[in-house]
Parts: C-alpha cells; sequence; structure tokens
C-alpha cells in the first residue's frame, strides 16, 4: 500500500562509457562537462535507453559521439554507482573495446572534437575533469593503479563528491 504523499521515485540513470584504445593511444571526445560549462575531454559514451542492452547502448553511443562502429566489449574496465540528487542509485559501466572501424567523424551535436590521444596526454586531459566521479575511475584504470572490473561507489551532494566504497 502507497503512502498518500509518496512521489513517484525518480527514474534510474544507467550509462556506458567505451574504452578504445589505437597502439599506445586513447580515444577522447570533447563535450560540454565543466561544471561551469567548460569544454572537456573524455571517454564516450552516454545513456543507456529503454530497451537497449548495455552492449548495445555502447555501440550506438560510440558512433554517435565518435563515427567509429565499434564491436561487443572485451572486458569491463570499472563500474560505478552514483547516488547523487538530481540521479539517486546511477550506474555507469566502462567496457574495454578492442574491434572498431571506420573513421573519427563525431555525429552528435554535444561533442565538438574526437581524437586519439598518446596515453601520457590522455591522462593529462582527463585529469582536468572537475568531478572526481568523471575522473577518478577512468584515470585508475588507465594507469593500471586500479585492477579491471573494480567497482566505485560514490555518493554526491551538491558538489561535494564522496568516495564510499571500492572493491
Amino acid at each position: 500500500m502507497k503512502a498518500k504523499n509518496s512521489k513517484a521515485p525518480a527514474p534510474r540513470v544507467q550509462l556506458v562509457i567505451g574504452i578504445i584504445r589505437r597502439g599506445n593511444e586513447i580515444l577522447l571526445v570533447r563535450e560540454n562537462l565543466g561544471a561551469d560549462g567548460e569544454m572537456l575531454w573524455s571517454l564516450p559514451g552516454g545513456g543507456v535507453e529503454d530497451g537497449e542492452l548495455l552492449h548495445e547502448a555502447l555501440r550506438r553511443e560510440v558512433q554517435e559521439e565518435t563515427g567509429l562502429l565499434v564491436g561487443d566489449p572485451v572486458r569491463t574496465a570499472f563500474l560505478m554507482h552514483i547516488d547523487s540528487e538530481q540521479h539517486p542509485s546511477a550506474l555507469a559501466a566502462a567496457f574495454e573495446i578492442d574491434k572498431w572501424s571506420g573513421d573519427l567523424a563525431p555525429q552528435d551535436d554535444d561533442i565538438e572534437q574526437a581524437a586519439f590521444f598518446p596515453l601520457p596526454d590522455a591522462l593529462k586531459l582527463l585529469g582536468e575533469l572537475d568531478s572526481a566521479t568523471q575522473r577518478e575511475p577512468i584515470v585508475g584504470y588507465l594507469t593500471g593503479a586500479i585492477a579491471p572490473g573494480t567497482t566505485w561507489l560514490y555518493r554526491n551532494r551538491g558538489r561535494e563528491e564522496t568516495l564510499v566504497a571500492r572493491w
């Protein structure tokens, strides 16, 4: 039985993130990710739509943001579970992709550019991300400091981001 004043549950957000390598280079996309609207570099990815499985959303998002056609993921890089006021219980999954084809040609209006960067340059650009939830798992995984498949749990309130647990 529902309470009279209960609120409808907030929709759950599911995100996918793709890690695509070309030798010692990592593919990044430049989009509006800064706290104050700055254009920053990050990994390609986005939201899972209703009825999509994670690998289907990953293929669609990577193609929209980069123009590349990708195969199925080969491993889970990391998982993030983020509880924030705007998006309670959001789940993000990052995957390594080793099969891809095509030319870089972003089709998403939110993406200013897509480019491959040598790993040290990519890490520097990713280090500029404002949000710990956007930065720490990615940098930890790409540097090898964090094992593949690590799960990160964050609780975000306002601009305060708290890493609650990691395993």
